[in-house]
């Protein structure tokens, strides 16, 4: 596997990041700049062989209207911005283009082939309108100190192209001012034809109010208080009334008692009809005889004597009687009657008369207040309905006063556009003559080509670097070689060169602690070099030597993984031999087992033995403070002591 293989799956998994990307660029840069040297070309082959097209613009000025508008209000199109749409649709009309297809004879080829339809589309697809400073096609960012627009045309024909627009932009002013003067006419119909209909409604409304009220009079909301004062006068009437027949009623008892004890005992009683006449006394002498005849007769003949008398008394009192109150108070056929019990039964005729004028009079008066009960009752219905047709009339009235404002407005505004007084077009500028095509854009196409042919290449690179047979995560290294991966060492040369200029910061720190020079500073200066003359004395092998000179660095830690899972293959207790090895010189042999031994020594307390089987390039002897007079090969090839060939690191057994 690469370097940068190992170093990408190692740090992160995930696809290619900018630092990925950049080693993969700087190995196919050649191919990546073939890729961008043949798009820059054909680029420019393109400018050079595509038909140019020339764009002309005129510059067409909003003028305000021409009287001032807190006077008169002309035909209201908004601002500017809100317009832009409404006047594109104007300078692409269906009308305006075909008339100008055919004066100017555009496009041929389509014409002939697909027909003016298609030359209109043609047309209106090349013409652009865009607001004075601001975005293309209608996309405004902000306001100017002038409502401008400029109108502009592409084709292949740069004179083509400036006629084009200038009659592009007279066509467009001269509908324009024919639609607003007709857009002015038809608003001041319409208003007309609704204030016709609006005081119809109004008058209907009217009408309506008027037959509500005059079905629900006496029950409308403003009579509320006179139906009250009525109720409470019926109700003062109802008490009197209460009161004389209870009054007539008692009279009337009296009158009924006094006949009747009048009629049993033919005594008068003046304490029961106070202020009466009194009977005569011979009305009582008459009726005494007549009852004493009566009893005579049954008991004796006619010729008695006491028959006779009697008689004849009752022939004086008749006579008294006739001589007082006249002769027709014995009429034949009837009853005598005394004149203090007919005075009697007068009254209580009169008093039953009364007491029923009275009783009638109480019906009437329960009816009418019953009325005004009902009234009063139905006095918040009545009074809700009368409020929404009012409202609803309110509401009439003024749409309708609306409506007669808005007639009026509308037809100031028709003779302002007729006059020609209100808001104009007025072309600004004359349409330019185009020298320079817009189309092809020369620098736009070649910095497209260029950045297309970095994507190509650096896609190509990515590509090819993808699908070489190489290793890219762990678990692809243990599925094909069927071994356990240890762990994953990352280059760690520019975190080694990072500490040692962290170190020489510190160093120049530690020195400025005491200004001015001195005895101080030569001490600290001292200082600092005898604790860096290891590292300058073991010249570029520390580079290698990352556990010893940066221990907590993540590249001592990826050893230490690879130290710790070594120690647990040999769990048993027994000595483990590891041989490491590799297909070509300089992959980092020497480097793997200083680092492991020196590891595995120090961190985990094994007691190691390093040894350099490269007899041609040895190196492990480099690292060491104090390099053995004899090596590995002489042990092997002649008789000197294994002691007279190792050398340790002295702090670890190693």
């Amino acid at each position: 596997m690469s370097t940068f293989d190992i170093e990408s799956h190692a740090i992160q998994s995930a696809a290619a990041i900018p630092t990925d990307i950049l080693k993969v660029a700087r190995q196919h840069k050649w191919m990546i700049i073939a890729c961008i040297a043949l798009s820059v070309t054909v680029a420019a082959i393109y400018c050079v062989v595509a038909p140019k097209q020339y764009r002309s613009e005129v510059m067409i000025l909003v003028e305000d209207q021409k009287i001032p508008e807190n006077f008169v209000k002309g035909v209201d199109e908004g601002h500017l911005e809100q317009r832009i749409f409404l006047i594109q649709k104007q300078v692409r009309s269906r009308t305006i283009l075909t008339g100008i297809v055919k004066e100017f004879h555009l496009y041929p080829d389509v014409t002939e082939s697909e027909g003016i339809e298609s030359a209109i589309a043609s047309l209106a697809g090349n013409i652009m309108v865009e607001m004075l400073g601001k975005g293309p096609k209608g996309n405004f960012v902000g306001r100017t100190s002038l409502d401008a627009f400029t109108v502009s045309f592409v084709y292949d024909d740069p004179t083509i192209a400036m006629q084009v627009t200038a009659r592009v932009a007279e066509k467009f002013i001269e509908q324009n001012l024919r639609m607003r003067e007709e857009t002015a006419e038809g608003t001041t119909e319409f208003f007309d034809e609704e204030v016709v209909r609006a005081k119809a409604e109004l008058e209907r409304k009217e009408d309506e109010i008027s037959q509500f009220k005059s079905i629900y009079m006496g029950k409308l909301p403003q009579q509320i208080e006179p139906n009250l004062r009525a109720l409470d006068r019926l109700q003062s009437e109802l008490n009197v009334g209460s009161d004389g027949i209870r009054r007539t009623s008692d009279r009337l008892a009296l009158v009924d008692k006094a006949i009747q004890e009048y009629q049993r005992t033919g005594l008068a009683n003046p304490t029961l009809v106070p202020g009466g006449s009194e009977p005569d006394p011979l009305f009582r002498r008459l009726k005494e005889l007549r009852e004493k005849l009566i009893k005579l007769k049954s008991e004796f003949w006619d010729t008695y004597p006491e028959v006779t008398l009697t008689r004849d008394e009752m022939r004086e009192v008749e006579a008294k009687l006739m001589e007082l109150y006249g002769p027709d108070i014995f009429k034949p056929g009837e009853k005598l009657v005394d004149p203090y019990l007919r005075d009697l039964k007068r009254q209580r005729s009169e008093l039953n008369s009364e007491l029923e004028l009275l009783k009638q009079r109480q019906l009437a008066v329960h009816a009418e207040k019953k009325d005004y009960v009902k009234r009063v009752e139905k006095a918040p219905q009545v009074e809700q309905d009368l409020l929404i047709l009012e409202r609803d009339y309110a509401n009439m009235k003024e749409n309708y006063r609306a409506l007669l404002e808005k007639r009026l407005n509308a037809r100031v505004s028709e003779n302002l556009e007729k006059r020609q007084k209100g808001a104009q077009f007025r072309i600004l500028d004359t349409p330019n003559f185009p020298r320079r095509p817009e189309k092809p854009n020369q620098p736009r196409v070649m910095i497209f080509g260029f950045l297309f042919g970095c994507a190509v290449g650096v896609g190509m690179a990515l590509l090819k670097e993808y699908r070489s047979p190489q290793f890219r995560s762990p678990e692809d290294v243990e599925q094909v070689l069927g071994y356990h991966l240890l762990a994953i060492i990352p280059d760690f040369r520019l975190e080694y060169l990072r500490w040692r200029r962290q170190k020489r910061l510190a160093a120049n720190a530690v020195v400025a602690l005491v200004p001015g020079g001195g005895p101080s500073t030569s001490r600290q200066r001292s200082l600092f070099k005898a604790q860096q003359k290891p590292i300058a004395d073991a010249g570029w092998l520390n580079d290698n030597f990352i556990v010893k000179w940066i221990p907590h660095s993540f590249v001592a830690e990826q050893y230490r993984v690879g130290a710790t899972r070594m120690a647990l293959f040999a769990a048993d207790g027994s000595g483990t031999v590891v041989a490491v090895t590799s297909a070509v010189k300089g992959e980092g042999k020497t480097t793997t087992v200083i680092n492991l031994g020196y590891t595995m020594a120090r961190d985990l307390g094994k007691r190691t033995l390093l040894l350099d089987c490269d007899f041609t390039v040895p190196m492990l002897h480099r690292y060491v403070d104090t390099a053995p007079e004899w090596g590995f090969a002489n042990c092997l090839t002649s008789d000197v002591p294994w002691g007279n060939c190792l050398a340790g690191f002295g702090e670890v057994p190693c």
